[in-house]
């Protein structure tokens, strides 16, 4: 049953990539996209060790964050320019 609550993120993540690509950023900017998968693993990681000792809300507003983040990279950063479009020769004679 945990393998599933890695689905999401995972699938999450695979679909960030995508998108990214498709909107021209390149090298280390892709590596926000694996914010969500990050968030599930300190989530379970914090959840488990902060359980006992309260602080709760910590545990959850981080992991959240990190899965909003490669939202608010799409939202806020400067988008690479759109190359011209390169010239077209006419095939008719």
């Amino acid at each position: 049953m945990m393998v599933l609550s890695f689905l999401g993120p995972l699938v999450a993540s695979v679909l960030y990539v995508v998108v990214f690509q498709k909107a021209g950023f390149r090298g280390p900017m892709l590596s926000v996209c694996a914010a969500p998968v990050l968030g599930l693993l300190l989530s379970h990681a914090l959840i488990g060790t902060l359980y006992m000792g309260g602080g709760m809300a910590f545990a959850y507003l981080i992991p959240t964050a990190l899965s909003l983040a490669p939202l608010f990279v799409l939202a806020f950063m400067a988008w690479p320019p759109v190359g011209a479009p390169a010239d077209r020769t006419s095939t008719e004679k």
